[in-house]
């Protein structure tokens, strides 16, 4: 038998050693799925109807919303203006 020096087991030199390496890799495993188990939670939550409907409508509506914003502060301060004009007239 040859001795590979590549083994990243060969530190196990007893059944206490496989069974601590045993449960070490149980570990990993599970928390390798709870973490998958997180992100596909988040990406689920991320793109549900509920939260992705009304960010799409915010940002559709946000230049609309704007340009509204701009378009009564124009308006009122012409108003202003012009009736500014019209005390200076008097």
């Amino acid at each position: 038998m040859t001795n590979n020096t590549n083994n990243k087991y060969r530190h196990i030199e007893s059944f206490e050693d496989f069974e601590a390496e045993k449960m070490k890799l149980y570990y990993q495993v599970k928390f390798s799925e709870k973490k998958l188990q997180l992100k596909y939670l988040e990406l689920t939550m991320l793109l549900s109807p509920a939260k992705l409907i009304p960010l799409l409508v915010s940002e559709w509506l946000s230049p609309i919303m704007a340009f509204i914003k701009n378009f009564i502060g124009q308006f009122f301060h012409r108003k202003r203006t012009t009736e500014s004009d019209i005390k200076e007239d008097e």
